[in-house]
């Protein structure tokens, strides 16, 4: 998955900084891509577009002056993006967040028809489809009805900035303020830059943004909307808000549910303690949970949170790498673990998944142990993954955690832990609180 942002202003009306307002909201889609930064500004009838390899801070910082204008899209994620092109259509900038399932069918379909690519990724896919139609919009619908997949899609033309989401899948958020309309991928910047949000863009609804302005110009019924219900589990920003349901708070009480039923099972650690930074919350609502109960008188004794592990700021994210060798170089260099020492206590460790557990037991639990407890409780707030997702960019080397170690006692003893326990597909519903038809769980499903 990608981060993307786009911007609109109306002149005249909107009186704050658009090169400002558009880099930092930009930056702050970041956490969902590292590899890639780029931008589109459109600015007195010209497209200019910028991708550079690397963070999107370090490449645009010093060079604000070329963001200014009147719409702009961002990007940060694993491709060179966006995307810009001379078609028919006029001068268009392509960036997208998602994963085309059919791209060497096209590829093939289209080399047949005559045209020729310089990198026959997703992208470049998508952007000659669009630019088979009569205008953009009719580009869109028809370049959707070939493709299969699940992404959301910016298209910065001459005419105006169009953004989508197909299948709500990978859902893209419209804020707001005074002469300024935005989207985003992740919105947990907005309040930061005055915007407010608005309301999530509709599986299958295409919307043209120009001049500070949203109209709805085409609804395309999706075969299914489903929204990643990882998204409150893990990939979106921990102070993001979906379908208008804070991330946050979900984490919290995924943490709490497994709390609960370790408190009905009798089993109370000694500390609790998070996998920073994704194991945060989940963690929080896990001890905020012996707190309720002790308020309340349901138990006598809780254990005491703490932080033995440290993320190095400076380290990348080891889950977006798609480099296999630079994700596991990401992974062990980026925890840090507490000079204090935890001889004989019992530590439940909360985390939001384990996807192959190969660093989790050559990376997080030495380290774990070398703090001197003598019990180590992995408690996980997502399902059990029993398949790759197959709508986003996801490396699929390796082995499933779940899929090679069915048993609970075969996760131990591979762990070399003393328990692990995962929040269920039911937990997951209720607390998230949408109709299942509408929430994604495929990463949890056996082939």
């Amino acid at each position: 998955m990608a981060g993307i942002f786009a911007l609109s202003v109306q002149p005249g009306v909107y009186d704050g900084d658009f090169p400002r307002d558009f880099f930092w909201e930009t930056f702050y889609q970041q956490h969902l891509g590292e590899e890639y930064a780029g931008a589109a500004v459109y600015n007195n009838g010209a497209i200019t577009n910028q991708s550079y390899l690397g963070l999107f801070r370090s490449n645009f910082y010093h060079q604000l002056e070329t963001l200014k204008g009147t719409e702009a899209v961002g990007y940060c994620g694993p491709q060179q993006e966006p995307f810009f092109r001379q078609t028919k259509l006029g001068k268009i900038a392509v960036c997208f967040s998602g994963n085309v399932l059919n791209r060497s069918h096209l590829a093939e379909e289209l080399m047949l028809s005559g045209h020729t690519f310089e990198r026959g990724d997703d992208i470049e896919i998508i952007i000659k489809l669009l630019s088979q139609g009569k205008d953009v919009i009719d580009g869109i619908v028809r370049m959707n009805e070939k493709v299969q997949g699940s992404y959301a899609l910016l298209v910065l033309s001459e005419q105006g900035l169009y953004a989508a989401s197909f299948s709500g899948h990978w859902p893209l958020v419209i804020g707001e303020k005074k002469g300024a309309l935005a989207t985003a991928t992740d919105p947990s910047g907005f309040k930061n830059m005055g915007f407010r949000i608005v309301r999530d863009l509709e599986p299958g609804e295409i919307v043209l943004l120009k001049n500070g302005a949203c109209q709805t110009k085409s609804i395309i019924s999706p075969n299914q909307s489903r929204i990643c219900s990882f998204l409150w589990v893990y990939t979106a920003f921990p102070t993001g808000s979906f379908r208008g349901i804070p991330v946050s708070l979900i984490r919290k009480r995924l943490g709490a549910a497994l709390a609960k039923k370790d408190i009905e099972n009798g089993f109370i650690p000694d500390l609790v303690v998070p996998v920073p930074d994704s194991g945060r919350y989940h963690a929080i609502g896990y001890y905020q949970e012996f707190c309720r109960q002790i308020s309340q008188g349901k138990i006598k004794r809780m254990p005491l949170y703490d932080e033995v592990l440290v993320k190095y700021p400076y380290a990348g994210r080891s889950f977006t790498p798609q480099d296999e060798k630079t994700r596991k170089q990401e992974a062990s260099i980026k925890l840090l673990e507490s000079s204090e020492q935890y001889q004989g206590k019992i530590m439940v460790v909360c985390d939001d998944s384990i996807v192959r557990g190969t660093q989790t037991q050559t990376n997080l639990v030495p380290k774990l142990k070398d703090l001197g407890v003598i019990e180590i409780h992995f408690r996980i707030s997502s399902i059990e993954l029993f398949s790759y997702c197959p709508w986003g960019k996801t490396t699929r080397k390796g082995d499933l955690f779940s899929l090679k170690y069915p048993g609970m006692k075969e996760k131990i003893d591979f762990l070399g832990i003393q328990s692990i326990e995962f929040n269920t597909r039911e937990d997951l519903l209720e607390i998230i609180g949408l109709p299942e038809e509408t929430l994604c769980f495929d990463c949890s499903l056996e082939d």
